[in-house]
């Protein structure tokens, strides 16, 4: 019989311990600040790229020195694994997982790879479920069919404040960045399944109650008689949290299925501080 890892990448918030202690392995992704180059939850913390945020250094991220992964992948091997279930950050977004596969192929384990089309908690909650699963004997198969069962239906709906840094980034034009200014326009962007993992602009609202009113209804129309985990995730948009959480109680969900965290270091060097997010996921 086979033994199975599960290996992600930083993008989904886990800590290096938190790792260690769930079984899980870890690649940290590469923030790049003011031509440093740090790695992610090692070298740097959330809290120290929102402070270069903060002071308008506009962090850049980077996928892990080839090198990195492959030594991993060897301590994977020595532990006694043969097969590897990789969930790291949506492929839209990162070329980590040609990395891990590639890696995965020279040491000779056999690497399958389920694209999570998101990142932060729903990157996360597809790890730790695919760790259950080893857990509870499963065999990789039915594993994969699983995780993307439930990552089909599952959703991430943005609401950034900071449209300068989207523009930096190159996620909004400058046209449409002003004209969103000019008009006091709310883009909601979403990043799933059907945008192949890529971000892409969901809506166009006038206020804050109307984008949180256009996300809650989404997720209530996808989930509606099904048990979910709601995610809300931010960078210093403490406030926000509070409102949305409030909101998603009055409309009927258990306080105890909705989560507030932090955006990932690395996400949150292109949304920018003061962003919002809303990520839900079918319970298995």
């Amino acid at each position: 019989m086979s033994k199975i890892a599960v290996i992600t990448d930083s993008g989904s918030g886990l800590s290096q311990q938190e790792a260690k202690e769930k079984g899980i392995y870890l690649v940290p992704l590469l923030v790049l600040i003011d031509g440093k180059s740090y790695h992610d939850g090692l070298d740097i913390s959330t809290q120290d790229v929102y402070q270069a945020l903060s002071d308008k250094k506009y962090p850049k991220t980077s996928t892990p020195l080839y090198m990195s992964i492959e030594d991993l992948m060897r301590t994977i091997k020595a532990d006694g694994c043969d097969t590897v279930i990789a969930t790291p950050l949506s492929a839209g977004l990162s070329s980590t997982h040609q990395s891990i596969f590639l890696a995965g192929e020279e040491v000779g384990l056999e690497v399958v790879f389920v694209d999570v089309f998101s990142t932060c908690m729903i990157q996360k909650h597809v790890s730790l479920l695919a760790k259950t699963l080893i857990n509870e004997g499963k065999q990789k198969d039915e594993i994969v069919d699983t995780l993307n069962r439930v990552i089909k239906g599952a959703n991430t709906l943005i609401l950034p404040n900071d449209l300068d840094h989207l523009k930096v980034g190159g996620r909004l034009t400058p046209l449409a960045a002003s004209l969103a200014e000019m008009f006091k326009i709310r883009p909601i962007l979403q990043l799933n399944a059907s945008t192949k993992g890529k971000i892409d602009v969901f809506a166009k609202v006038r206020t804050e109650r109307r984008a949180l009113e256009e996300a809650i209804d989404t997720l209530h129309s996808t989930f509606r008689g099904k048990s979910c985990s709601i995610y809300i995730i931010h960078s210093h948009a403490a406030p926000r949290t509070e409102v949305t959480k409030a909101m998603l109680i009055a409309k009927g969900y258990e306080p105890s299925r909705i989560y507030v965290n932090d955006i990932a270091a690395v996400i949150a060097s292109h949304t920018g501080l003061d962003c919002l997010g809303i990520q839900f996921i079918e319970n298995h």
